[in-house]
């Protein structure tokens, strides 16, 4: 299956997530009906590390390249960096950008009907909604989320902060 996107028809999709709560959301709204075009899915923080050169060189021309991450701290120096990485090393390649601001939780909180995080897992606090979060079975995310009122239309569209002005605003290139 391919995809058309800006003039660039992708083959395959890599999903580069910041931890395993991205992980978790990206593969629930990968499932059946599918919310997001699917890919593989690779816990790596391009904000705080650099790209490995091997990583790089294994993404395949026609790659739609997807950065999920968070805005709250505004140090994006290895964000710029793997982005020439990936440039420089890696033919015909699309990046994508899920700038959750200022994080996850923020983006679940902007994209469902609750006042905070923890009412979707009934956690009694946000370290313990992460666990929460990233236990569950993929389909009773995915239920929890429906029954929160999702809706993915909402969900990375914020304006970024300041520091982050110079990605492009692409995150619905990645929506069925």
């Amino acid at each position: 299956m391919s995809w058309k996107r800006g003039g660039l028809v992708a083959d395959r999709c890599i999903y580069f997530v910041e931890g395993p709560c991205e992980q978790q959301l990206i593969r629930v709204l990968k499932e059946n009906p599918g919310l997001l075009i699917p890919g593989k899915i690779k816990v790596f923080n391009v904000v705080q590390k650099l790209l490995p050169k091997s990583q790089l060189l294994s993404i395949q021309p026609g790659t739609m390249v997807v950065f999920a991450f968070d805005t709250d701290v505004p140090v994006v120096g290895n964000l710029k960096k793997n982005i020439e990485l990936l440039k420089r090393y890696c033919s015909r390649v699309e990046i994508i950008y899920l700038a959750q601001v200022l994080n996850l939780e923020d983006e679940l909180v902007r994209c469902t009907d609750i006042k905070n995080v923890q009412e979707l897992t009934k956690s009694s606090g946000v370290h313990q909604f992460k666990s929460d979060f990233c236990k569950m079975k993929t389909n009773e995310c995915r239920h929890m989320l429906e029954r929160h009122h999702f809706e993915i239309n909402r969900m990375w569209m914020s304006e970024v902060p300041q520091a982050f002005c110079f990605i492009e605003r692409n995150g619905k290139c990645v929506r069925i």
